[in-house]
């Protein structure tokens, strides 16, 4: 186990460190951000590796080091522009402990080690083949079987791993991912407790409670999965993580880098998380920088004095580009990778044929099995409408975000869920047993996210006082932020 902490930490978090303080600043989610950015660096090295030549490790050693200068020369030119929360630090380290805490307790089971079968069949040969090498990688991938198009984020974790301590102990990796799985709930439970910042003392406390329980949830939900190698909670929390900075948090630069961080994580972890992503993306985008609904026209008059529309007012083209970037930036790595296969010719095992069952028939058996593990759901949808119907002005009043979004991300995903398995060539029903306890384990995060997002709500309407009927003004800078976004659409 300290083998796979030296890495998680030292290896990935050291690397990612500054990223992080640059993307987060001073928010409680930076200690478990800076591994996932030097996993989402160990997956573009291993992308490098695998297009240009090399290894794993200067191809790492050479990112890393872009990013970090980047960074740094970006945190130096806009200190001086920097906003300073009067939030106390101890608040912060409260976050960060408790949250640590909670996400780490889970992970005593890795005391008795076990492999699953996807991480001995898939993640674990990946990740020796990253470490192999450029020609080793082309090689193998080209030639295995089943899912050779996933991404490389964890395998490329797991490879330097390897690369560090040999390849003696193959339980290495499947380590190394648990306490990746562990950072990335830890993302989302930094968010959470973070949603109650603006309130009162107490409400702030109740709020770190809230996303202790979410992360023993979390846990929950993805039960062996969390601790033996599968790649499933990692870009589940990954994208939860950027649904929850990115469409609930209140709009700020640091909400937006953490969301985005955490998209092109889960883009580079699973196909799954691919289009997760891409979808959670495109969402972050129509709220942060939306197009214009129509192009409008350009006014001419004429003579007489009448006034016409005709043309296009190419004026509004920059609205349209700057929306367009929203979307592109993030999900850059992502479809590098998905290019770099098809240009390789390799493609997963999940669409290599047709498949003698009719479409109705997949998409029945799809839904009744999807639907067995969303037993939360009816719950979420009772807390959304009496949450929405009573506490919608507390909801505004800490700034967060319609949740509307969160539910389109959820039932979109779903519906990508739904259409996999109608068209795939597996039979369906072996489909369904071997894997739709992990594909829904992002739908069923969303959902408990939900509930216990509306529990901070909760708590931020009881600690606001009224004074004469009269409500008290905010008495912090994110404070006064949060108000005002509260008087903007969401």
């Amino acid at each position: 186990m300290t083998d796979a902490l030296a890495v998680v930490l030292l290896g990935l978090g050291l690397p990612g460190l500054i990223p992080a303080l640059v993307a987060a600043r001073n928010s409680p989610a930076v200690v478990f951000l800076a591994p996932v950015l030097g996993g989402v660096m160990a997956a573009v090295g291993a992308m490098l590796e695998l297009g240009v030549g090399g290894s794993l490790v200067g191809w790492y050693v050479v990112v890393a080091g872009v990013v970090n200068v980047a960074a740094a020369a970006w945190w130096l030119a806009t200190g001086r522009h920097r906003r300073r929360d009067s939030v106390r630090p101890v608040w912060y380290l409260s976050v960060v402990v408790v949250v640590l805490g909670f996400v780490a307790l889970p992970l005593v089971g890795l005391r008795s080690p076990q492999i699953g079968y996807d991480a001995n069949a898939v993640w674990i040969p990946h990740a020796l083949l990253i470490a192999g090498g450029h020609s080793v990688m082309a090689f193998g991938l080209q030639n295995v079987y089943g899912n050779a198009s996933y991404p490389p984020l964890l395998p490329a974790a797991g490879a330097l791993a390897f690369e560090r301590f040999g390849h003696g102990d193959l339980v290495l990796a499947v380590r190394v991912t648990a306490l990746l799985n562990a950072c990335a709930v830890g993302v989302v439970g930094s968010g959470i407790a973070t949603a109650g910042v603006t309130s009162g003392t107490v409400a702030r406390r109740l709020s770190i409670v809230a996303a202790a329980a979410f992360c023993l949830v979390a846990f929950a939900v993805a039960g062996n999965y969390a601790i033996n190698g599968y790649a499933d909670l990692f870009w589940s929390a990954a994208a939860l993580g950027a649904v929850v900075w990115g469409l609930v948090m209140p709009r700020d630069g640091r909400s937006l880098m953490i969301a985005w961080t955490c998209a092109v994580a889960a883009s580079l972890t699973k196909s799954e998380g691919f289009t997760t992503a891409i979808i959670v993306i495109v969402l972050i985008a129509l709220r942060y920088a939306p197009p214009p609904l129509h192009w409008p026209k350009r006014a001419q008059t004429y003579p007489s004095g009448r006034v016409d529309t005709v043309g296009v007012n190419w004026r509004s083209a920059p609205l349209w580009m700057r929306s367009a970037g929203y979307v592109l930036v993030p999900a850059l790595p992502g479809i590098a990778w998905v290019a770099l296969m098809q240009h390789l010719g390799i493609s997963n095992a999940f669409f290599g044929g047709g498949s003698s069952e009719s479409a109705t028939y997949r998409a029945g058996s799809a839904l009744s099995g999807i639907a067995g593990h969303l037993v939360i759901l009816p719950v979420a949808l009772a807390v959304a409408l009496a949450g929405w119907f009573w506490l919608r002005k507390d909801r505004q009043r800490a700034g967060m975000g319609n949740p509307i979004w969160l539910w389109v991300a959820c039932l979109s995903s779903l519906a990508v869920l739904v259409v996999t398995y109608v068209v795939g060539s597996f039979e369906i029903h072996w489909w369904l047993q071997t894997s739709v306890d992990r594909t829904t384990i992002f739908p069923q995060l969303v959902l408990y996210s939900e509930v216990v997002l509306w529990l901070v709500v909760v708590f931020v309407g009881w600690s606001q006082p009224t004074v004469s009927g009269t409500e008290v003004p905010a008495s912090s800078e994110m404070e006064r932020q949060a108000q005002a976004l509260a008087d903007s659409p969401q």
